[in-house]
């Protein structure tokens, strides 16, 4: 039988807190558990550090723990992520079937943005995208909306600590390229990208806001250069800020675009 890591004990111990049991001391997890006292120590100051869990300092007793707050907000993710999909879905199939090329909802994980769901067109020449790609947040419109909307300070330190690769001759080749490129996509609500990770491709995307107002999505068109015009993007633009709102109230948002 292979030997259990720490971070297997790790979650076995979060097990432990339920409903009925929300707080637990020391010698409770050592007994629930069968590890060493010593072992589920070592755990418990680790999970703390991170915010797991925490001293249940309203009983005046910091021998017992609880869960912690980082518990909540990493559950939370995981359910606005799915309510996000419940939601852009069936929107993002009416946007396809007025304009048919193809919707991508993206969202940022870490340091990159990933193509989360999309609707493909039914035009025989395609862009190769799908779900669960991950890109760089400084290059693509879809990534550039999910950066642009950070603070100037998360920012300022991704550019700083994450190299920029030159995927394409069209992809922002220096910090000052990103910094002016996001400065028009805030004046626009909007950005618009030109093969920028690779050729032949283009595509428009549009921030998408939670109850928090905070930017958790873009909702993007894109398609090959044989069939962009100016003049189609900017049919193409009132049509997706309007989709993106909508969405935006779905998940319960109160911003409003202007078209």
């Amino acid at each position: 039988m292979p030997v259990e890591n720490n971070i297997i004990k790790a979650i076995k111990l979060l097990d432990f807190f339920t409903t009925d049991r929300p707080n637990l001391g020391l010698n409770e997890l050592v007994r629930l558990s069968s590890y060493p006292k010593g072992t589920v120590h070592r755990l418990l100051t680790s999970l703390e550090d991170c915010g797991l869990v925490c001293r249940c300092h309203e009983y005046n007793d910091d021998r017992r723990y609880r869960l912690g707050i980082k518990i909540f907000e990493l559950g939370m993710r995981v359910y606005q992520n799915f309510d996000l999909s419940n939601a852009a879905l069936p929107i993002m199939k009416e946007l396809k079937a007025e304009i048919n090329e193809a919707i991508h909802l993206t969202i940022r994980i870490e340091n990159e943005a990933m193509y989360f769901e999309k609707i493909d067109t039914d035009h025989p020449v395609r862009l190769y995208t799908k779900k669960g790609r991950r890109t760089p947040l400084y290059a693509g419109a879809s990534g550039r909306i999910l950066l642009t909307y950070l603070s100037d300070e998360k920012i300022h330190d991704y550019l700083l600590n994450h190299p920029i690769e030159q995927f394409t001759p069209n992809t922002p080749a220096t910090i000052e390229n990103i910094w002016d490129k996001i400065k028009t996509t805030r004046a626009h609500g909007y950005t618009l990208s030109m093969e920028e990770l690779c050729p032949d491709s283009w595509e428009i995307a549009i921030p998408v806001f939670n109850s928090l107002e905070s930017v958790v999505a873009s909702l993007s068109i894109a398609g090959p250069m044989s069939r962009y015009t100016q003049d189609l993007i900017i049919h193409y633009i009132p049509k997706l800020k309007r989709s993106a709102e909508l969405l935006s109230q779905q998940i319960g948002s109160l911003s409003s675009f202007s078209a």
